[in-house]
């Protein structure tokens, strides 16, 4: 779906993981639905693969909320999405971030 009709918005999640893995979140809204996709980021700037995505009623956006939680580990990260109770994530609700290049 292109940017201009979803509204999509991007989000660097701090703090940085090991090695300096980033994770880059992309969350769209269209009619009743929030989608949002995790992506981890190394030095080169550059995604090679979808980490996780997930869906929310009614359009809304848990990253944009602060309605989410990530921490990191030796390995690589976790990114849990969580909605509200009129908002709940109706699919996936997790990223495992892994930050091997």
């Amino acid at each position: 779906m292109d940017d201009l009709i979803s509204d999509a918005r991007y989000h660097m999640l701090r703090p940085a993981g090991p090695d300096g893995c980033t994770v880059v979140v992309r969350e769209t809204s269209f009619l009743a639905i929030g989608n949002g996709e995790a992506y981890a980021v190394g030095h080169t700037g550059l995604a090679l693969s979808e980490s996780g995505s997930w869906t929310v009623d009614d359009g809304y956006r848990p990253v944009d909320a602060g309605t989410y939680a990530m921490s990191w580990g030796r390995d690589g990260g976790l990114l849990r999405i969580s909605g509200t109770s009129t908002d709940p994530v109706i699919n996936g609700g997790s990223a495992d971030i892994n930050c091997d290049w």
